[in-house]
Formats: C-alpha cells, structure tokens, sequence
C-alpha cells in the first residue's frame, strides 16, 4: 500500500479518543418523558443521518430513550509515568426498557497509544489498574434521578467485570483523506486495535470485523471515512481540516451504535428472563409471569427494533448499522427470543389446557354425584326398601370408581405426551 506508507507521518500525529461504554439497567419504572437527571443536562437523542421515522421515535414525548451529558467532572486517569488521561465528556444514555449506559470519553495523542492498550483494549484490561473502575462504580451508584432516587447499577454482576464487558466506539482523527480504500481499512483496523496508527500490522485471526466507508467524493475522489466494526468495539477513522473535534465528529454514529447495543442487551435480558421464568414452574404467579413475559418479548419485537432500511436516508450509515447488528449476534439473538416466544405460547397453552381439565373434572364429578344422589331418591320413593337403596348405592359407587380410574388413567397419558 504505497498511500499508506507515503502518508505515515501524518497517521503518526493523529489525533484519538475513546468512549468507554458501561451497560446499566435499573429495575423500576421510568417516565421517560418526564426524567431527570440531577447534574445533568438533558440533550436530544438526534442525529443528522437519522431517517424521520427514527428522529420521531426517539423524541423526548415518546419515552422510547433519554440522552443526558453529566455536568460531574470525573478525575482525569493518572499513570505511573506520569502521563494523564482526561476524561472529556460523561453521557448518559436511558432506555424505557430498564436498560441505559454511561459512555466515558477519553482523549489522547497517537503516541500514547501503548497506555491506552494495556488500559482498557478488551481482553488485556490490567487488572491492577482499577482507577477507573472504582470511579466509574462510585459515580454510578450516586446519580440521582429526581423523584426516583439512585436506580442505576451496572449490567454485569461483577464489578471486577465492569471494565471488561465494555463496548469501545474508538475515533481516530487525521488531516488527510484517503484514496484508497485499503488505506482506510488499515488505519481503521490499527484504531481497532487500539495500537500505533501508522503501523503496518496484519492479524489475519480476527473473522469477525466488517469495514463501511464514507462514499467516494466525486470531484476530489476520495473517502473521508472509515469504520471497522466489531463485536466488541467500532473504530472510526475521519479526514478533518485542521485539527477538528472528536466529540463532534463522534456523536451521529455514537448514537447510532448506541441503539444497536440497546438491541443486543435487551436480547440477553430477555433471555435471562426466559431462562428465569420457565425454570421456575412453581411460582405461585408462575401463569402471569409467563404472560406478562410473553407480552414483553413481542412488544420489543414489533417496536424495539429496526430495519437496517429504516434507519437512515444514506446507504452506507444502513450499511454501518446492519453490519453492527451481524457481527453483534442480535439476529441470532432475536431469532432465539422467537423460539422461545413458541415455547412460552406451547407452556401458556398447556396451562390452559391444564385448567380445562381440571373444571371439567369438577364439573363431571359433581354431575355424577349429583345422579348418584337423584337415583337414591327415585328408588327410595319407588321402592321404599333399604335393600334396594343399599344395592343402588353400590353399584352407584362402582360407577364412580370406574370414573375416577378413568380419569387418573387418561390424566397419566395426557402428562406423558406433555
């Protein structure tokens, strides 16, 4: 790649930041239209790229999502040789399903690469370093929701975990455009690897990263953009005048990866939920939990997701979200959610089934009782004699013995086809 090595120097300079993503839930309801968050300004859940049908879905008298910038200035990330992280910008982003994240933007220069790796790349966290985590941690538990009080926790149930099971939206600014898309995709990829920017490396065992470019300029034919996509971060490489501003080339495809992530955590809580009820048969509310799940798995279904085709007016930001929603298994993920919707239908169904028996049973046997007990009176006031009160009487119990045998009978039979 001749671009590539002409053009070292300036990725050498290149500018970077990070937004570390913390899942949260919270497991009460929010009014989403109406929440506030203590020390924080509230900011539209907007972008540009955005398709109408997205932009009204995501406007505040929706309560579909809340998007808050935290005015709390978190301690800047102290090295032992003596270089500083600072945190630039704290987001809080709520969902109305008990699902939210805290994004933490940190910022540095290309030759400061090697800190960050061993900071926070996935997989080689430096489990002695827990700065940031104890912070992050502490600052979680003490946002204040007005009227609510402290709701939000982290997703993992593990604090030691909660660096770790971050999602990384990596950003890589550098002053030239690029010609070649090959170009593009090897600096994208170094951001992917959070390693030097104007390193020619190869890693040929990652299977699981997909690439979208910005569309090729006509008069200038070039590309200002790059993304590599991955389960575990989206690396973004952009060509700016200047120096430019991360948080400004950032925030439309932050908020973009943003809804995909909702989607893929909302399919692990459903899951777990499913996992959870079904194992449970003898909750006294078992019956009502299994509908009540049933409805909240269809209702994010139909409305909690969206086609790649409804998100944006521009081909490659469809591109970019579709390929977020393949690498991130949310397909599989909804496809399992679909399974196990079946299952809660078959299980609702069986129940149902269940109860039938159980008052036809009742309904049978008082039925039965109830003849049992007219023909003692016929033959009492025909006959008059105890004898053949005594004789009806017997052959009234054989019949109800014959039916309750029965019953069990066709009772075991029914279990064992279930």
């Amino acid at each position: 790649m001749l671009e590539f090595k002409l053009n070292r120097e300036i990725y050498g300079q290149a500018k970077r930041g990070t937004y570390i993503i913390f899942p949260l839930k919270y497991d009460i309801h929010l009014d989403l239209k109406s929440l506030e968050i203590e020390e924080a300004q509230s900011v539209d859940f907007d972008s540009i790229n955005f398709a109408d049908l997205l932009v009204q879905k995501c406007k505040k008298e929706n309560g579909f999502v809340r998007r808050y910038i935290l005015n709390k200035k978190f301690p800047d990330i102290h090295f032992e040789n003596g270089m500083i992280l600072p945190i630039e910008e704290v987001q809080l982003i709520v969902f109305d399903n008990q699902i939210a994240f805290l994004d933490l933007l940190i910022t540095y220069e290309n030759n400061q690469w090697r800190d960050v790796y061993h900071f926070i790349n996935p997989g080689y966290v430096d489990d002695k370093r827990d700065d940031l985590r104890k912070e992050v941690i502490a600052s979680i538990k003490n946002i204040q929701a007005k009227e609510y009080g402290k709701v939000f926790e982290l997703y993992v149930g593990s604090d030691d975990l909660a660096i770790k099971e971050t999602y990384l939206f990596n950003i890589g600014l550098v002053t030239r455009r690029f010609k070649n898309l090959k170009t593009a995709e090897q600096v994208a990829f170094n951001e992917h690897k959070i390693i030097d920017l104007s390193e020619d490396f190869e890693d040929s065992s990652e299977k699981d990263i997909a690439y979208t470019y910005g569309a090729r300029d006509v008069e200038k034919k070039t590309y200002r953009w790059c993304a590599c996509i991955s389960s575990q971060s989206i690396s973004y490489v952009y060509a700016v005048e200047n120096e430019g501003n991360i948080i400004e080339e950032a925030k439309d495809d932050l908020l973009l990866t943003m809804l995909v992530l909702h989607q893929k955590n909302t399919c692990i809580l459903l899951n777990e939920k499913m996992q959870n009820t079904l194992s449970d048969s003898k909750h006294k509310h078992y019956f009502k939990n299994v509908s009540n799940l049933k409805q909240e798995a269809l209702k994010f279904r139909a409305s909690g997701t969206l086609a790649p085709s409804q998100v944006s007016r521009w081909n490659n930001v469809c591109e970019t979200y579709r390929n977020l929603i393949v690498v991130n298994g949310v397909n599989e993920a909804l496809e399992e959610i679909e399974q196990k919707i079946e299952l809660i239908k078959d299980e609702l169904d069986r129940k149902s089934n269940e109860i039938q028996n159980y008052i036809a049973t009742f309904i049978a046997v008082f039925g039965l009782i109830s003849i049992v007990a007219s023909v003692l009176t016929i033959v009492d006031l025909v006959g008059g004699g105890t004898n053949k009160i005594q004789a009806a009487l017997e052959i009234s119990c054989i019949g109800i013995a014959a039916f309750v045998v029965s019953w069990v009978v066709m009772m075991m039979k029914s279990g064992n086809r279930r």
